[in-house]
């Protein structure tokens, strides 16, 4: 069975409590399920222990998802739908962001525990360098659309690091606000926009300048951003009300708010749709951006997290 679009969901328990509540009893889990449209769960794949992030090559061959407690990379060929490999490092400790690079050649994993950022070479699943950060929490990762820099947030040092993908060095590591975690890059790769849990706040950092030109209040905990791909909204779910915000990105003001439920999001590619990881109702939620309402619910596995569209 192939498909040329769809979208992937990392369905993890990713809370200490829960995996206590199971007894230990469950080391590989349910992961992962594909969805076509509106016609609901394809089928689930297991992965590793505590699988938080999710990331599909551009290219549509294979999915990376880093499990946080297994201190792997699960690799997950989609031209056969299972996992082929765990990927593993000595100096894997709590891997959780995860991006490729628009050629589908390389990809970035953190490593929260251990300061340190992967390098993967995509090609052959392999670790192809690692490189040590002195920043604290190295948490999420993005990456430009002409994949020439890579951007993390650290939510220890309450930063944001730049690095150049040309030769793997930090740029600059720019102040946001306390516990900065969710972040989106702009379509146009000009802004960087960062939900700082636990300020409450979103910082907006200008990318040439390298610098944060805003900070204002948000919902009380910014768990993640979105932006829509015309560039137009930038999109939160607040993991303290259980709504989704919406804010307009010219004018950095809140316009709507979606009773839906936190967790990650992510855009369709024709910017028609937002999808929720819903992490206490354990589906996916469908939002209409031309109306910024719930129209569909996706049952899923327990405790939905990351979550990637292609």
């Amino acid at each position: 069975m192939t498909f040329t679009d769809g979208l992937w969901q990392s369905i993890a328990s990713i809370y200490a409590a829960i995996l206590t509540l199971l007894d230990g009893a469950i080391t590989e889990f349910t992961a992962r399920r594909m969805f076509t449209g509106d016609l609901g769960a394809v089928f689930t794949i297991p992965v590793g222990r505590n699988p938080h992030e999710v990331a599909v090559a551009p290219n549509g061959s294979k999915l990376y998802v880093p499990n946080a407690a297994g201190n792997s990379v699960s690799v997950i060929d989609l031209r056969t739908n299972s996992e082929t490999k765990k990927i593993t490092h000595p100096d894997f400790n709590n891997p959780h962001g995860v991006a490729f690079t628009p050629d589908s050649r390389r990809a970035l994993v953190t490593s929260e525990r251990s300061r340190k950022i992967f390098v993967l070479d995509a090609m052959t699943d392999q670790v192809l360098r690692v490189i040590e950060t002195d920043q604290g929490g190295t948490h999420m990762v993005t990456v430009n659309t002409a994949g020439t820099h890579a951007y993390f947030t650290n939510r220890e040092s309450n930063t944001v690091t730049f690095m150049d993908l040309n030769d793997y060095r930090i740029l600059a590591n720019v102040n946001v606000g306390r516990g900065a975690e969710g972040f989106a890059l702009s379509p146009d790769g000009r802004q960087i926009w960062v939900g700082n849990r636990n300020d409450s706040t979103i910082s907006v950092v200008d990318v040439p300048s390298r610098s944060t030109i805003a900070t204002f209040s948000s919902g009380q905990n910014p768990i993640r951003l979105a932006f829509t791909p015309d560039g137009k909204h930038v999109v939160s779910p607040d993991g303290a009300s259980g709504n989704v915000d919406v804010y307009d990105a010219a004018t950095r003001r809140k316009i709507q708010t979606v009773p839906a439920s936190a967790g990650g999001i992510v855009a369709a590619t024709d910017g028609k749709r937002m999808y929720v990881a819903s992490q206490g109702s354990n589906e996916v939620q469908v939002i209409d951006t031309a109306t910024w309402k719930v129209t569909n619910r996706i049952p899923v596995g327990s405790g939905p997290d990351g979550i990637a569209y292609r």
